[in-house]
């Protein structure tokens, strides 16, 4: 009996140790995080061009001269060429569009966009934001743009870039590029850590 007593507490212990360990990890995955909700209603208005950074015609392709390919750290220059084909750039393909950021530099020897480098192409005009703000993103859907927001896969996985493209039954809904049908927010605990947004000079 009192085995089996001792063999409850190590598992109760057990299972409290679990639990406080899975707590903290939660918290530090998810810090510096913005939980971005909204009470807006408003439908997506047309159809979203949405891409895949492993797409086969671009995925091997390298971001620059660095080791890193679209199809492992493609997302952010894919929902950049998804944002600017529906604001009238046409024929920007991920790949095309990563070809033109490779030519002139805009990847820093990790893969990493180097933003001040897009806006010296010409063309293209950037806005790179250092806090994390609802308004700022309904702002920019409103004029006819669309944020690219920098969250965790599933929330608490690694980082990942997807593009704010609408809003639809008070969420908002995004394209991932690692997947083929359009995400909610809510699907990355609507927990934000950047925004940016990358318009044409039309």
């Amino acid at each position: 009996m009192k085995s089996r007593k001792m063999i409850l507490k190590k598992l109760i212990l057990f299972l409290v140790v679990i639990t406080v360990l899975a707590v903290l990890l939660f918290c530090f995955r998810v810090r510096h995080g913005v939980v971005i909700k909204t009470d807006r209603a408003e439908e997506i208005s047309h159809d979203v061009t949405a891409y895949r950074q492993d797409d086969e015609r671009w995925a091997k392709d390298a971001l620059g001269n660095s080791s890193f390919t679209m199809k492992s750290s493609g997302c952010l220059v894919t929902c950049i060429a998804s944002a600017l084909s529906m604001e009238g750039t046409q024929g920007v393909t991920p790949g095309e569009l990563n070809k033109i950021f490779s030519e002139n530099n805009v990847y820093d020897s990790e893969g990493n966009i180097q933003w001040p480098a897009i806006e010296n192409i010409g063309g293209y005009s950037v806005n790179v934001y250092n806090d994390v703000d609802e308004q700022v993103i309904c702002q920019w859907l409103s004029e006819g743009h669309y944020p690219i927001v920098r969250v965790r896969v599933n929330g608490i996985g690694n980082w990942h870039y997807v593009l704010v493209v609408g809003l639809e039954d008070q969420e908002y809904i995004c394209m991932d590029p690692l997947k083929n049908e359009l995400t909610r927010l809510s699907q990355y605990l609507n927990r934000v850590y950047a925004v940016r947004v990358v318009v044409p000079d039309l």
